[in-house]
């Protein structure tokens, strides 16, 4: 049987080295990259049969936006997205919008290697499904906000006033400050505590992405 290509493209080197090892002692050939621009070489050095990816790579573009590249230069590449962010609303897009044959594997929601390899085993026989789409599960984190709320959540945790908001986004600092307050009433933060909402907010966001 044909031993099966994949490239692994991940930003931190240890992760990359760590899952590549793993995979490779799976029976795989696995090639690695640390960003959008060496993923590419990657292919054009040697088309994958499959391509696992984090989500977030850094500035070169998103991962959703390099397996798009990787569709049209080989349209039956497998994806997996094996990331920290919840869904791709975290990135400006719907969870709709992935590639048909993808699997969506949360990092934090990875029981172990298994499920990965079962997976990527998946998405190479062209049988993906739900079971392998973590960006579909309505309990993840932020679930109930939509992709706008996400959003303005994001630039409250960069510590962005509402008025920064508003020029940033330019609109209103009125639709801000009712955006704002639809996030805290859907997160359950008391907008008229003692002053810490929008801490609270942000570290519910920096929670979600694995980093609070």
């Amino acid at each position: 049987m044909e031993t099966k290509h994949v490239v692994v493209v991940e930003r931190n080197r240890f992760q990359r080295e760590l899952l590549s090892v793993a995979l490779e002692s799976n029976g795989l050939s696995v090639g690695q990259a640390g960003s959008v621009s060496a993923a590419k070489r990657a292919f054009d050095l040697q088309p994958p049969d499959a391509v696992v990816l984090d989500m977030d790579l850094g500035k070169g573009g998103t991962g959703l936006e390099l397996a798009e590249y990787a569709r049209e230069i080989s349209p039956r590449v497998g994806l997996v997205f094996l990331t920290n962010l919840p869904d791709p609303r975290f990135i400006g897009r719907e969870p709709k919008s992935l590639p048909e044959n993808s699997a969506y594997l949360r990092k934090g929601q990875l029981g172990n290697l298994r499920e990965l390899l079962a997976a990527l085993d998946a998405v190479l026989r062209n049988r993906a499904s739900v079971k392998y789409r973590h960006d579909l599960d309505s309990t993840r984190p932020l679930a109930k906000l939509s992709r706008m709320q996400l959003t303005v959540l994001a630039l409250v945790s960069k510590g962005l006033s509402n008025s920064q908001i508003a020029d940033h986004r330019g609109t209103t600092v009125r639709a801000v400050e009712g955006m704002v307050g639809r996030v805290f009433e859907t997160l359950n933060i008391d907008s008229a505590g003692d002053g810490n909402a929008r801490v609270e907010a942000a570290i519910a966001y920096l929670t979600a992405l694995g980093q609070g």
